[in-house]
């Protein structure tokens, strides 16, 4: 039996986060006021083919896949990328007793706007905060770092859009954050998960000493399909 987050995307569409979802046949997409990600049972030629003939031109889609894609010339390939999953297995959460934290509601997301556009977390759109959970660190009444959550797969709630401001990186701002998040996550009687590039080696050794463990190598992909005649 397949785990819950080895194909994390459909499952989160099909349940945690199916609230967000919609479909035009076989793929799953999510509300594009909230992000980019679509979700397909398997990840072999004839689903990509139906999930190409589903898509609209313009439009990008981001999906997780277990591996390598032997993708037709027909795509635009915008990211290709070594995607490592963990899992937190913590029993413990030491949650930093600092007011310069606090939950974030509609009121901050121009500020999680622009923070996200400069410290690029990853897609991050004015609806994005309805997966709920975000947390920030405030200085002098700036937000200077924040985290999250997004997909609900099952039993597991993903950690996302962890990131800091470029005058701030380095000061231990992510460590004190996360720790509320995941907090939101487990008091809902979820297990927190999350991915990153396996490259980003400081997000991984932040991740590890929070209690998170590796689980699986994924691969993610950024993808729209071209328009009749504009392949090289």
């Amino acid at each position: 039996m397949l785990h819950p987050l080895d194909n994390p995307i459909w499952t989160a569409l099909n349940s945690g986060s199916a609230s967000f979802a919609f479909s035009k046949g076989t793929a799953l997409f999510i509300d594009r006021k909230i992000g980019f990600f679509i979700g397909l049972p398997i990840y072999d030629a004839e689903h990509l083919t139906q999930l190409h003939a589903e898509m609209d031109y313009g439009i990008r889609v981001i999906l997780f896949a277990p591996g390598f894609l032997e993708l037709d010339p027909k795509w635009k390939v915008h990211n290709d990328h070594a995607l490592l999953q963990m899992v937190f297995e913590n029993l413990f959460i030491n949650l930093p007793v600092d007011s310069n934290i606090r939950a974030l509601a509609a009121a901050d997301v121009p500020e999680m706007l622009a923070l996200t556009k400069l410290a690029k977390p990853g897609p991050f759109f004015e609806n994005t905060i309805d997966f709920g959970g975000y947390f920030g660190y405030f200085v002098k009444g700036r937000l200077v770092s924040m985290a999250g959550t997004r997909l609900v797969a099952g039993p597991y709630t993903e950690v996302s859009a962890v990131c800091t401001h470029p005058e701030f990186v380095g000061r231990g701002l992510a460590k004190l954050v996360l720790p509320q998040v995941v907090n939101y996550i487990k008091q809902r009687h979820q297990i927190p998960y999350l991915q990153l590039y396996p490259d980003n080696l400081p997000a991984y050794q932040l991740y590890r000493k929070l209690g998170f463990v590796e689980r699986a190598n994924l691969r993610v992909y950024s993808l729209e399909k071209y328009r009749e005649g504009e392949q090289n």
